[in-house]
């Protein structure tokens, strides 16, 4: 478990600390983070958006590239923050 594990850290600890937990991932360990940094989440294989205390909406990964992945949770962001709905 990591909660906001970035938030301190300057940019070079923060890309090691991401190394470090895709590599832990692919050895088979589940880690579940809780962050408001896009660039965080857009490591993990899955994003679940939570809103008034609930499951929003999640997006996966699949083949996507950090980047796309990125973009894919900084549009569903601004969905959910304008008071848009969120399909797939």
């Amino acid at each position: 478990m990591a909660d906001e594990p970035t938030g301190a850290l300057d940019s070079k600890a923060t890309d090691q600390l991401l190394k470090m937990f895709t590599e832990i991932n692919q050895d088979g360990q589940t880690i579940l983070m809780v962050t408001h940094s896009i660039k965080a989440a857009s490591h993990a294989g899955r994003v679940l958006f939570i809103k008034d205390g609930e499951v929003f909406h999640q997006l996966y990964k699949g083949a996507l590239s950090n980047g796309a992945m990125f973009e894919k949770i900084s549009n569903t962001l601004t969905v959910i923050t304008t008071g848009g709905g969120v399909n797939g």
